[in-house]
């Protein structure tokens, strides 16, 4: 796999699904990591996906999709919460690096959520802000399923922060609009290794 092989988001798009079809089988070819491909990227680079996810240490994106480096523009924080320095990174890697798909990726039984979810006070003021980032999602699920789901705060979530992205980026709202970008937002089954792809905005 390498970043030559994707010029679409459709091509960026069953890349990442074909290699995590490779990863959930056990049979993974694994992108290039090696030194000549190394000194491919020293001068510049060209990933062919950006993905927003967790900082979880379960959730390895270039290993979940099989890639390798300089395949994937990878962004992560707890929980994939969307402020202004993940958007200007987002913004970086569809205007400099011409990267065109982006991704926001969720874990099931992510412990953020799972915080937020619980409404208990957390031991520290930042880690507070990263939970109180979630707390709209569990209102929201609230409103129509009184048990608060995890699952469904997950997805939730999920749906806020794609629709952060585009309400929020002119850059990205521009790039679908002409074609050259997708936005998705997809799952990732810690159990089973699968993504599943929830949502697709532009052509893909």
């Amino acid at each position: 796999m390498t970043d030559r092989a994707a010029s679409t988001p459709a091509d960026a798009l069953r890349l990442l699904v074909d290699g995590n079809a490779r990863f959930a089988a056990d049979k993974r070819r694994t992108g290039r990591i090696d030194p000549e491909r190394r000194s491919e990227l020293q001068g510049s680079q060209a990933p062919f996906a950006t993905v927003l996810g967790c900082s979880d240490s379960r959730v390895p994106f270039e290993h979940v999709f099989d890639a390798g480096i300089g395949d994937v523009f990878a962004i992560r924080n707890a929980g994939q919460i969307v402020d202004d320095v993940v958007l200007g990174s987002i913004e970086f890697a569809v205007v400099a690096l011409g990267t065109p798909l982006v991704v926001v990726l969720r874990h099931t039984k992510c412990g953020a959520v799972a915080a937020a979810r619980s409404g208990e006070p957390v031991p520290a003021p930042h880690l507070q802000a990263l939970v109180d980032a979630i707390a709209p999602s569990v209102e929201r699920v609230r409103a129509t399923d009184p048990d608060v789901a995890q699952e469904s705060v997950g997805a939730a979530h999920l749906e806020s922060t794609l629709k952060t992205i585009l309400d929020r980026s002119g850059a990205v709202s521009d790039a679908i609009a002409d074609g050259r970008l997708a936005v998705v937002g997809a799952t990732y089954d810690l159990t089973t290794g699968e993504v599943s792809i929830d949502t697709v905005v532009g052509q893909a």
